[in-house]
């Protein structure tokens, strides 16, 4: 049996391209998150079970509101909605893999909390399945 030593995912220096820009300076959090759905069938003898599942993949992103500068990432989302745009995730922009996506484009909230940074959250689904590419 091998010992597998992991190498840790410090989670600071990324790439978040959507459609050609890096808006990683805005997004405090991106995650590529799977949504799995399973079902069984189970037949009448013991041995008839048959499971099935399917996955839904999303990407969850939380960023500073920008209304002012025309290439935000709140005015992109805005502006795009509806349409299907190409984006990457690099978890380490120097080194390592990146994840590429076609996702659906809807827009972020506006506004939030008196005295803070405005943020948002969105949820953007992503057509199809991730891919992952080999630096």
């Amino acid at each position: 049996m091998a010992t597998i030593t992991p190498a840790p995912l410090y989670f600071k220096d990324a790439v978040l391209e959507i459609d050609g820009d890096d808006y990683a300076p805005a997004a405090s959090t991106a995650t590529l998150a799977p949504s799995v759905s399973t079902t069984t069938f189970y037949g009448l003898k013991p041995d008839a079970m048959y499971p099935e599942s399917s996955v839904d993949w999303t990407i969850e992103l939380s960023f500073i509101q920008d209304w002012d500068s025309a290439t935000s990432l709140s005015r992109y989302l805005w502006t795009n909605q509806g349409e299907t745009v190409a984006a990457t995730l690099k978890p380490r922009s120097g080194t390592g893999p990146s994840f590429t996506v076609d996702i659906h484009i809807v827009p972020g909230s506006v506004g939030g909390d008196t005295r803070a940074f405005a943020t948002a959250t969105v949820s953007l689904p992503v057509k199809g399945v991730p891919t992952l590419v080999e630096p």
